[in-house]
């Protein structure tokens, strides 16, 4: 069985290989906006990942469905690649 890999995938397509260095659950208050879509009714709890890559470099979440995440020193989103 193949290990399964992490990249963050930046605005100018760059990949960098990343791993889950910690995982938080939050409560998310009802008609809470991530910026792409309002959270569903049901939705409370949601969690939240944070990956580094090579350099120590760590990316936090943005969003509710655990796909697009930024560098503490960036303000462009990266998208997760699952390999």
């Amino acid at each position: 069985m193949h290990n399964i890999q992490f990249f963050l995938e930046g605005p100018g397509r760059q990949l960098r290989a990343v791993t889950l260095l910690a995982t938080e659950s939050k409560n998310v208050p009802k008609g809470s906006n991530d910026g792409r879509r309002v959270a569903t009714m049901g939705l409370s709890d949601v969690c939240f990942h944070t990956m580094v890559d090579a350099q120590g470099n760590i990316a936090k979440q943005i969003d509710f469905d655990g796909y697009r995440f930024k560098f503490k020193d960036s303000s462009l989103p990266w998208d997760l690649m699952i390999a």
